[in-house]
Formats: C-alpha cells, sequence, structure tokens
C-alpha cells in the first residue's frame, strides 16, 4: 500500500505516520507549496499513484494563526485543489481531516472554512471528512491545555486559566484507530464522521487530573474568558464509529501520565 499525507509535520499526522508504517505503507509526504497549484498537486499524485490520501493540512486552529487569506486558501482551495488532483488517481479512500469545531454554535473563521472543506470533499467518491474532538497526546501543541498545565505544575509557569469550558477529550491513538476503522468501512459510512470519546470534562477536571498526577499545584491566573467559542457543552456523538465496532481506548488519565512522563510537544 502507498499513502500520500499533507500536513504531515502537524501532531495527528506524525502519529499518522507511524501507524502507516508500522502496517508497511510505503509514504508520500506532500509538502504544503504542492497544494497551491492544481496542475503540481495533480502532477505528483499522477507519478506517486497513492492507495489512499490523508489530507491533514489546514491553517487557522492555533491563536497565532489569524490571517483570514490564509485559513481560506489553506482550508478551502488548497483543500479543493488536492480533492481535484486526487480524481486522477485511482485511490481506495481519500480522508479528509476536518473537526469538531464546525458542530459548534459559534463559527471561527476556521470551523466555517473546514465546514466548507466538508462540503466540497462531500463531492468526490470515497472521500470522508472526519471530525476529531479535542485530540491530546505525547506531541501535541505546547499552548493547548494540558500541556501547559503540566509545565505550571511542574515548572511554576503561569498560565491563564478558566475552569467552566468543557472539551470532548480523546487520545491521538484513538483518532488514528478510527480513521483506520473507517477506510476499512469507506463505503458504508457517511461523508462526515465524528471521533471522539463522548466523554465531557471540564477544563477544572483536567486541572484537578493533572495536579493529582504532579502531586503539585498548578500555577493559574483566573480570567473571565479565554476564547468566544469556549462552551460548557462540548460531547461529541461517535454513534456512527462505534457502530462499526470502534471504540476509543485510552483513559483521559493513562494519556495524561504518558504526557507528563514524555514532555514533548511541539
Amino acid at each position: 500500500m502507498k499513502s500520500a499525507i499533507s500536513g504531515y509535520h502537524g501532531f495527528i499526522a506524525k502519529h499518522l505516520i507511524k501507524k502507516l508504517e508500522q502496517l508497511g505503507h510505503e509514504l508520500v509526504l506532500i509538502d504544503r507549496a504542492f497544494l497551491y497549484s492544481l496542475d503540481a498537486i495533480t502532477k505528483l499524485l499522477i507519478k506517486e499513484k497513492p492507495d489512499y490520501v490523508f489530507h491533514l493540512s489546514g491553517y487557522g486552529n492555533m491563536s497565532d494563526q489569524i490571517d483570514k487569506k490564509e485559513i481560506f486558501q489553506a482550508n478551502v482551495i488548497n483543500t479543493f485543489n488536492l480533492l481535484m488532483a486526487s480524481q486522477a488517481v485511482n485511490y481506495k479512500a481519500l480522508i479528509n481531516f476536518s473537526t469538531s469545531s464546525v458542530l459548534l454554535e459559534y463559527e471561527t473563521m476556521y470551523s466555517a472554512t473546514k465546514l466548507m472543506g466538508e462540503l466540497l470533499a462531500g463531492q468526490f467518491p470515497k472521500t470522508v471528512s472526519v471530525r476529531p474532538s479535542t485530540v491530546i497526546g505525547v506531541g501535541e501543541q505546547s499552548t493547548h491545555l494540558i500541556p501547559t498545565l503540566i509545565r505550571s505544575c511542574l515548572y511554576e509557569e503561569e498560565m491563564p486559566f478558566i475552569g467552566e469550558p468543557s472539551h470532548d477529550f480523546i487520545a491521538v491513538d484513538d483518532v488514528i484507530s478510527g480513521v483506520l476503522k473507517i477506510i476499512e468501512n469507506i463505503d458504508k459510512v457517511d461523508k462526515q464522521v465524528n471521533i471522539s470519546s463522548g466523554i465531557q470534562t471540564t477544563n477544572q477536571a483536567v486541572r484537578e487530573i493533572v495536579e493529582q498526577l504532579t502531586g503539585k499545584k498548578a500555577n493559574v491566573k483566573y480570567v473571565d474568558r479565554m476564547r468566544e467559542y469556549d462552551t460548557k457543552d462540548w460531547k461529541v456523538n461517535n454513534a456512527a464509529l462505534v457502530n462499526l465496532g470502534w471504540e476509543p481506548i485510552h483513559y483521559l488519565e493513562d494519556t495524561i501520565t504518558k504526557m507528563i512522563k514524555e514532555q514533548v510537544w511541539n
């Protein structure tokens, strides 16, 4: 098998690459520059003839990624270019990585463009957009809640904090197993599939877990609000994937324990 992967420098992609290598896949790593040119990405895919295409390249999910033009370019135009180019090869499945934030009432430029990407992907055969909930694990972004809490506990770094917002946290390895289950059933699944734990956990509960596991208190500075789309109700329905025989097997505490031990983040 041969798999083409865009956004290969990212957190989820690194774990996906590791798993695909274990399964014996030959990998084609798509540089972002190719996605800006329909001609360039088409020529690359015709040359490589991948069996699977995984589109993880995107822009706008980090707090410093605020260029609206680039958000639209990366999540809509580049996605369309890859979808069009992929029609030149007889792939078995194309997985477009979206986000569970498209399910929230409050829209951001990022979630709006990701939803556009989903709608585009829905027009192409054997293509599924996956919506991971809040993905955690070794190697995730350093500015995210859990890495920041770990550093705050272990090294007394002061951090802004609000306890009420909730997330549906899922281990990155469970996301990867969910993606593999989807490609095994590509002809049976809908055009959009949620990948989540189905469990809602507040920031405060996560803080308490990190403090218990480290044996130290976080150095927090309470704030009224951090992100406009923060919500007290973020629980993502994973029934479609569970019905295929998949289930998340990594508990939140176990994942955080591993993160504390390895302390590796982007």
